[in-house]
């Protein structure tokens, strides 16, 4: 493969096997070279993400098992029949994986060992709800460039301004459809499914 070809971030990230929040965040933390596009977008060369990872004692992902990688969902939600909506909504799609936390305690240590592509949360939960999750997410140069999928039966309009503050793009109403919940999250990834 040649070492000076440059990748996305979301390429680069599959390359690391990270998420591509992780990616940029360390980028922007000086503890991997990357480029900015005139456009916003970040290209990466192969040579700093070999680099990067030696550094670190990280493994490349291969050209066969990253084509293999799945789509990492993280669902915090303290409700199990809705957790169970999802799991049934996703379930027919080989390149998703689903891990579950019921507040945002527990998301925000799944969010450090298992890096989501995307979190797809509540609003209303015990301990951390939904707004201060999402507040300490944005705070941290790692996780403040994550996709976000909100789904709540709490959205009233002091909620969607909050939101639309800290930079959610998808703020959904309960209760929702099945297949506006797989087309809006197929919208936010820019992908389709397979």
């Amino acid at each position: 493969m040649d070492t000076k070809k440059s990748l996305t971030s979301s390429e680069a990230a599959n390359y690391l096997g990270v998420s591509r929040s992780s990616l940029v965040g360390w980028m922007k933390q000086g503890l991997i070279q990357g480029e900015a596009t005139p456009g916003g977008h970040y290209r990466f060369s192969l040579y700093a993400l070999d680099t990067f990872a030696q550094q670190r004692g990280m493994s490349v992902a291969t050209p066969k098992n990253r084509e293999q990688r799945q789509l990492r969902l993280l669902v915090i939600e303290d409700d199990p029949a809705f957790r169970e909506f999802v799991r049934d909504a996703f379930e027919v799609f080989q390149d998703i994986q689903i891990q579950e936390a019921t507040d945002g305690i527990q998301g925000a240590l799944l969010l450090g060992t298992w890096n989501p592509d995307v979190i797809m949360l509540d609003i209303r939960m015990p301990n951390v709800n939904g707004i201060e999750f999402l507040r300490l997410l944005r705070k941290n140069p790692a996780t403040n460039l994550l996709k976000i999928m909100v789904v709540s039966a709490q959205l009233n309009s002091d909620v969607r301004a909050e939101l639309d503050s800290l930079g959610v793009k998808v703020a959904l109403e309960k209760p929702i459809r099945l297949t506006t919940l797989v087309n809006e999250l197929q919208n936010l990834l820019g992908a389709s499914l397979q």
